[in-house]
């Protein structure tokens, strides 16, 4: 019985180990997938809004100033989420907060690439997929 608890530990741990090591590689991978997209610049705009329609954010990369709050705006026909690729880098949009017609807001003060996605309609790299570079 013993070793059949020491090897279910042992599996667990490396199980943990290895989903918690995928992260960086994750939040990674969203900023380089910001590097090679279009950006569109809000850095003048007081009133930013980013539409979640079925399936993608629109605009699905902006630009802010630090301290600009996103509107984030359910135009679609389904429920979605808005969550940080990175944990902690804003407190999300959960899913039973955001259905059609419903909004939501984010402020982004911390300069820097902030991406995010629907956990209903993608990953973290792949499908309804943004983010929001935030500069000085």
């Amino acid at each position: 019985m013993k070793t059949r608890k020491f090897i279910l530990t042992a599996t667990a741990s490396v199980l943990l180990l290895t989903s918690c090591g995928g992260s960086d590689t994750e939040v990674q991978e969203a900023k380089d997938l910001m590097n090679d997209a279009d950006i569109t610049d809000e850095t003048g705009s007081a009133d930013v809004v980013v539409n979640a329609r079925d399936n993608v954010f629109v605009d699905e990369y902006i630009e802010v100033k630090a301290g600009t709050t996103v509107t984030f705006d359910n135009t679609g026909e389904n429920v979605h989420n808005v969550l940080p690729v990175e944990e902690g880098a804003f407190t999300p949009i959960e899913a039973d907060e955001f259905d059609p017609g419903d909004v939501g807001t984010i402020t982004f003060d911390e300069v820097g690439d902030v991406p995010y996605y629907c956990s209903l309609h993608g990953t973290k790299t792949k499908g309804m997929i943004g983010g929001v570079r935030v500069v000085e």
